[in-house]
């Protein structure tokens, strides 16, 4: 999972550096190919939609019995989250112009519906306020329902999002930044989190079905990803094209996960448990919520790019990655370290 999680922080650079801040014009072929490739990047938040449903199901599953329930959860997520995510929004605030309103919506945690309240989106705040918005709601149906049930709701829950993307693609709407039309992920990881625990319950003949819909939900996926190629001409299709793709990332990420998670341990998955994608995973939350003020920092101090000068590209690219790993590193040692060790503080014991 952290092998995973940091091949997903990567991405999500990638799409910042080489793909939403490059004037294309201004490149030959060679950078045009990577900035074609890396459009690709900005579905890395999809994996952490679906890792975060995963993991967050796991462990509400296996705590719900506990009178303490609800209070370890909600601290467990304040002690992980906040911390960095409040220094973050002090630093928007201070030093990016005309982001007050942006940050009030950050820090009431509904920055996804900037566009609604007509705010400009600065930063990668918006998938943190669909989490949290989900974990208001998922935890008690999580503590109420059987794992069965739990089933039922993780697809009645994707389900009614893809419903909702088509309906919104009827009149032209493509922006999912919204939860009601981006909870498919996590709810897709909740799905696998249920089934694993499933099979921890009902033992290993479980591991069989489970190759069924995930080979059902790789071959959906990508048929529906393909349909990023299709031509449009108007509006319409477009929200249409936009509502199969975003389906079909959500379907393919969870296919990957789901796929990893049943053949945990085998070598051809090595790739995930490399040091390189391991040590981005672990400073993953600080590298994605960092490296798009590095890069508007630099891109502030620098200037624009020169039009076709691979070196400045170069530099630019491996200065704003070296410094958000850097910042990231020491944000995760004295910032998210110390708040998680917090824990013995503030958690309670479960009552018999």
């Amino acid at each position: 999972m952290d092998g995973i999680r940091g091949m997903a922080a990567l991405a999500v650079y990638f799409h910042h550096v080489c793909y939403t801040s490059i004037r294309l014009q201004d490149w030959g072929p060679g950078i045009r190919g990577l900035y074609h490739l890396s459009a690709y990047g900005n579905n890395g938040v999809d994996l952490f939609f679906v890792l975060s449903g995963f993991l967050i199901t796991s462990l509400l599953i296996q705590d719900r019995a506990s009178t303490t329930y609800y209070r370890n959860f909600y601290w467990k997520r304040v002690l992980r989250i906040l911390p960095l995510y409040v220094l973050c929004l002090i630093g928007v605030y201070l030093f990016v112009p005309n982001s007050h309103g942006y940050v009030l919506l950050a820090a009431l945690f509904v920055v996804n519906f900037a566009e609604v309240f007509h705010v400009i989106s600065t930063g990668p705040f918006w998938t943190l306020a669909i989490e949290e918005q989900f974990y208001l709601l998922w935890p008690t149906v999580v503590r109420r329902r059987s794992i069965p049930q739990l089933i039922r709701w993780s697809i009645g829950i994707g389900l009614s999002a893809v419903i909702l993307r088509l309906l919104a693609a009827s009149i032209g709407h493509h922006n999912y930044d919204l939860t009601f039309l981006r909870c498919d992920g996590l709810a897709i990881g909740a799905f696998i989190a249920c089934q694993y625990a499933l099979k921890n319950d009902q033992g290993a003949q479980l591991a069989e079905s489970a190759k069924g819909w995930i080979t059902a939900g790789f071959v959906l996926g990508a048929i529906l990803f393909a349909a990023n190629f299709l031509p449009w001409h108007t509006q319409r299709q477009l929200a249409f094209i936009s509502a199969a793709y975003q389906t079909g990332v959500s379907l393919l990420a969870g296919s990957l996960i789901a796929f990893v998670i049943v053949h945990s341990g085998t070598r051809y998955l090595a790739i995930f448990r490399w040091r390189l994608f391991t040590f981005f995973g672990l400073i993953s939350y600080a590298v994605y919520m960092i490296h798009m003020y590095v890069l508007m920092a630099y891109d502030h101090l620098r200037g624009p790019l020169p039009a076709g000068d691979l070196t400045a590209y170069a530099v630019r690219f491996f200065t704003v990655l070296a410094i958000s790993v850097l910042l990231a590193v020491m944000t995760y040692y004295l910032i998210e370290k110390p708040a998680i060790s917090l824990r013995k503080y503030v958690l309670a014991p479960s009552k018999p």
